[in-house]
C-alpha cells in the first residue's frame, strides 16, 4: 500500500509486535514460570490441551500478521536488543521502584507515624542491597562471560 507512511509503516509493526508479546506473555502465564515464585499473581490452570490449542492459534495469527506486514511491503527486523541488556534494564527498574518505598515517598498515600516511616526506610534498605548484590552479580556473569554480538551478516 503506497499510501501508508513510514509512520504509518511503524505503527502497524510495533502493533504487532507488541500483541505478540502480550499473548505469548499470557500464554506463558497459563503454563507457569519458568521459575517458581511466592509473589506470582497467576495461577497454571489451563491444561495441556488448551494451552496447545491456543499456541497454535498465537502461530496462526503470526502468521496472519507476517502476511499482512509482507502484503504491506512493511520488512520485519532482526532482533535487535540484547535479552542481557533487558535483563539489566529490568535490575535498573526493579531498583527504582524499591526506592520509592521510602518513608519520603510513602507518606504520599498518607500521614505515617515515626516508628512506622524508620519501617519503611529499613525495609527499601535492604531490598535496595538486595537488588544491588543481584546486580553485581548478573554484572560479574555477563563481565566474564560476555556473548558476542553477531554482525548483522552472521544474524541473517
Amino acid at each position: 500500500m503506497p499510501d501508508l507512511n513510514e509512520n504509518h509503516q511503524r505503527k502497524l509493526l510495533t502493533t504487532c509486535q507488541y500483541v505478540d508479546e502480550l499473548l505469548t506473555e499470557a500464554i506463558g502465564r497459563m503454563t507457569g514460570p519458568s521459575t517458581a515464585s511466592p509473589l506470582q499473581n497467576y495461577i497454571a490452570d489451563a491444561t495441556p490441551e488448551q494451552i496447545a490449542i491456543l499456541q497454535q492459534q498465537l502461530q496462526e495469527l503470526r502468521l496472519g500478521m507476517i502476511g499482512m506486514l509482507g502484503e504491506n511491503e512493511i520488512a520485519i527486523p532482526s532482533p535487535q536488543i540484547s535479552g542481557l541488556w533487558a535483563f539489566r534494564t529490568a535490575l535498573i527498574e526493579a531498583g527504582e521502584v524499591v526506592f520509592d518505598l521510602q518513608a519520603r515517598f510513602m507518606s504520599n498515600y498518607g500521614p505515617l507515624a515515626p516508628e512506622t516511616q524508620k519501617r519503611l526506610d529499613e525495609i527499601a534498605a535492604r531490598l535496595m542491597q538486595r537488588i544491588e548484590a543481584f546486580t553485581q552479580v548478573f554484572n560479574s556473569l555477563t563481565i566474564q562471560n560476555p556473548r558476542p554480538r553477531q554482525k548483522e551478516t552472521e544474524a541473517s
